[in-house]
This record gives C-alpha cells, structure tokens and sequence, in this order.
C-alpha cells in the first residue's frame, strides 16, 4: 500500500484527524468536538486532557477505520489554532491551567492598562521618532505596539498576576513548570515528554516573538513578567519535532508543525510574494504573503512569520473580521434559517435593501480600529422579510473582508489580483460570488475542504521527499470554481460608498 501523510488538525471547533494520499486527496478522516469552559463573562477556555484525549482517539480512529499500521504512515504534522495556551509540570503532567484560548476575553481592561502604562507609551513614542529619522520597519512595529486579548502574551502575563502561586513557582530558573501554545501541549504528550517545541508560525501569533531577530522578545515578556525559561523551543515549521511511538508501536515522525491560517496559505498553494487568501470560518482572516520581508501596515497590522523551511523565512500580513460563521449560527438560533444550506438561495431570492455590520464580538478591527462598535442593521421596513435580512448579513461579511482587502493593499502597495477562498462559509456561492463582485477580482475557491490540514501535509511531505517540489504541490491543487466580478465599476464603487457611510454610523456606538 502506498504510503499516506497523516494530520492532526486541532481547530477552534473541531479536532480532526486527516490522511492525505500522494495526490493531496483525503484518503480517511476522523473528528470531535470539544466542549469549552464558560463559567464567568469573557472566560473561553478548554480543557487540555480533554483536547489531548480527543486529539488521539481521532488518529487512532483513522489509522484503525483505514486498516493502517504506523509503518503504512510517511510521517505526521500538526496544525492548531493559534494563541491558545497552559501551563504544566512537564516533570508529571499536572496542569496549573486549563486551555485559556484566543477567544478569551477577561484580559481586555489589563491590556488597555498596560498599552497605556508609562513604558509602553514611552517605547512607541521613541519607536515613532526613530522610524521618522530611519525608515525603519521595525520601528514603525514598535511604534504601533499595543495589547489585545488575541495576544497569548497578554492573557498570560493576566493569568499570572491573577495567580501568585502559579506565578511565585515559574520564577524560579529550575522550575519544570512550563508555558506552551496547544501544538506544543500535543507535541509534549505525543512524543511523551520527550519534545517541549513550538515553531515559528504559532510562535509569532503570540504577540511574544520579535519577527525581526526571530527570538523571543525579551523587552515585551519581561515587562508582562513572563520569565523566559518556561518557554518552548523555537524550530523551523519542517522541523525535527521526534516521533510518537502511540500508534502501533513502530514510531511516526513529526515533520511539521504550523499555525492554521498560515498552514491554510501554505495549502493554498499561495508561495509567492503578493499571494493571498480568504479563510472564511468562525471569522474572516485575510492573509497575503509577503516573501522574505517583514511588512508592517501603517494601521498596526504586524507582521507574522508565515513559515520558516530550512531556515528560510517567508512572512504574511493578516487582517481579521471575528465575525463569519458565528453570525450564520446566531440566525439559526433566531429562528431566521434552519441550516446554513439554506442561506443561499434566500439570499438570492431578494433584492438588496438591508446593510448588516457584523461587529458582534470584539468591534469592527482593521482598518477601524474601533471596540465601541456594535452589530447593526440599517434599512428596515415594513416590507423587510427575513431573506432580505439574511442577503444583507452575507454581504456584510464580505464588506468587511473588503475592508481588510483594501486596506492592506493600500499600506503595503503589493498589488493583488485574485484570491484564493477557503473555510466554510466561502461554500456559499452567493458569498463567494458577491466577494467577487465587491472586490472586483477573480475569486478561486479550493475543491479540497481542508487546506488547513492539506497544508500541513504539504509542509511534512516536502520535508520527507513525499513530494518533490513546490511545483508537484501545484500540481495536486484543484479548482472547484473561479468566481469572476459580474457587476460594472461605477456600480461597485456606488455600493461601497454607501457602505461606507454605514461603517460611519456604526463607530464609537459604545463611547456614549
């Protein structure tokens, strides 16, 4: 039997376990869905043996499902949600923290609080001057430096002031007390304690990587009391992350370990400067690669480490909207749809009347920059039915990512001329359509489903000579189908305009 390339994808809401055979096809898939920890307004945790006993029943499920043994599997790779973390004995296992996730918001009042403290006021305003007289794009990073609650770094320095013991223990430069993002909790548990790693994709959506040198950032991590020597290994994303002997007995190597959206653009087969995908799921995440620079946005997008392969570094601009799939689910439990099938073609069955800004969780960010805002409809009449409503909460998704598009390609000057779509709700062909429309540039939706994991399994079988080239990965990527604009310029521009307008009315709601 042909060999096959297994993934663990651990998402925000599901964790899954996926065989990739040589032509980048599913060949066998397993998955769960975790429960999470809501106990107290903002809390949005996980917990970790919870995530880890699901993570392996899901391999054993495929590898058993499939009548595979480990030696029928090339190698293995990871791919996880990003900025989610806890705290362990790495001497015993026991857990000094659940899974506190990137969806976690408890930290928001500590973040603006040290945002606006003297140090960090002080280094932007240096950072600001320096960047006048240098040009400098690490200046101009440290210039716009500010804490959010999707920064692990944030939420941990807030989970370590709330908990003294925990934090007394960690101090001590010989505590096996450790710090790790999820890839690295499933790394330590598959390898059995023998790997404590990360890599630099995750790594850098922490808030705690400097991407410029490429280390951790002492200067940020001290001042957040975050001593140093509870951190994982940093190694290449085609690293030597060992091998799990749990599957079989005969040992599986681990040959990628990647962040879900970079790994998403990876599987996008998106390797060269100026590509750029739209992952559609729980959120909207816009990323563009940016080759070997380090690009940071005037209107503080930071740059992240894409990948790093044999020590040679590709880096990505990433803009976000927290509001996609989630919206979707909101109509269902408001007894508008039945089931996200159906919003397509209730979409379609109406005229445009309504416009829906989806800034349901955390305000509208990129370009707007604004926690204030709230979700709002405009337009309502008496003629209004529940499809109009529906059409104008999919266009509202796909306004939003044309904001981000926009505005990234404004600050960076990279031109753009199509983009790759992906997740679950760019399924919906009126989404990807209109995305399209507004845009003005070809949409390419992916026929694989999984790129997240499709491109972690790309990242381990380059490593491990299963594909031969970036070129032979090109060959395996199939289109389900090109969405090219149907409507004029003047009727594109008419329409944004007018969605400007309604962003206009929907900033600073919670000022007053």
């Amino acid at each position: 039997m042909e060999q096959k390339i297994l993934i663990l994808d651990i998402g925000t809401t599901n964790i899954k376990a996926i065989l990739f055979d040589k032509q980048g096809e599913i060949f066998g898939e397993a998955r769960r869905r975790p429960d999470y920890i809501m106990k107290e307004k903002g809390q949005v945790e996980q917990d970790p043996n919870q995530i880890w006993q699901l993570s392996k029943e899901t391999i054993e499920e495929v590898i058993n499902n499939n009548n595979l043994k480990a030696s029928d599997i090339k190698c293995m790779g990871i791919a996880t949600q990003r900025a989610s973390f806890c705290i362990w004995d790495r001497r015993n296992g026991k857990l000094y923290s659940n899974i506190i996730t990137w969806q976690d918001k408890r930290a928001a009042e500590y973040a603006q609080k040290m945002t606006n403290s003297f140090f960090f006021k002080f280094l932007r305003g240096f950072s600001k001057v320096a960047h006048a007289l240098t040009k400098s794009t690490k200046m101009l990073t440290a210039s716009m430096l500010q804490f959010n609650t999707d920064y692990a770094s944030i939420r941990t320095s807030y989970f370590l002031k709330n908990n003294p013991k925990v934090n007394e223990l960690i101090q001590d430069p010989k505590t096996t007390i450790s710090w790790g993002i999820i890839d690295t909790w499933i790394l330590w548990n598959l390898t059995e304690g023998r790997i404590f790693a990360t890599d630099y994709s995750n790594c850098s959506s922490t808030g705690m990587l400097d991407p410029f040198t490429l280390d951790w950032n002492s200067i940020v991590i001290d001042k957040l009391g975050i001593p140093i020597h509870i951190l994982p290994e940093i190694k290449d994303t085609n690293g030597d992350f060992g091998s799990t002997k749990l599957f079989g007995g005969d040992e599986i190597p681990i040959r990628s370990v990647v962040a879900d959206q970079q790994a998403s653009l990876f599987g996008q087969c998106c390797f060269e400067y100026g590509d750029m995908k739209v992952t559609n799921g729980t959120g909207s995440f816009v990323d563009l690669n940016t080759g070997d620079t380090p690009f940071a946005s005037k209107r503080k997008l930071y740059p992240l480490v894409a990948w790093r392969l044999n020590g040679e570094v590709t880096y990505m601009l990433e803009g976000l909207s927290h509001t996609c799939a989630n919206m979707i689910d909101l109509l269902i439990d408001l007894g508008l749809i039945n089931s996200p099938e159906e919003t397509e073609d209730m979409a379609k069955s109406v005229n445009p009347s309504l416009f829906f800004v989806p800034s349901l969780t955390s305000g509208l960010s990129f370009p707007w920059w604004d926690d204030s805002a709230t979700g709002s409809i405009f337009g309502i009449s008496l003629n209004t039915k529940r499809e109009h409503i529906v059409r104008a909460v999919l266009e509202g998704i796909c306004y939003r990512i044309k904001d981000i598009v926009e505005g990234i390609v404004a600050d960076t000057g990279i031109e753009v001329n199509e983009i790759k779509a992906d997740g679950g709700v760019s399924q919906n062909k009126f989404v990807t359509q209109f995305l399209a429309d507004i845009l003005g540039m070809d949409i390419i939706h992916s026929k694989n489903p999984e790129t997240t994991a499709l491109g972690a399994a790309f990242i381990a079988g380059l490593t491990t000579g299963f594909w031969g080239s970036k070129e032979d990965l090109k060959k395996t990527y199939e289109v389900d189908q090109v969405f090219n604009p149907q409507i004029s310029e003047t009727e594109r521009k008419k329409k944004y305009q007018r969605w400007m307008d309604i962003i206009s009315r929907s900033l600073h709601y919670g000022d007053s």
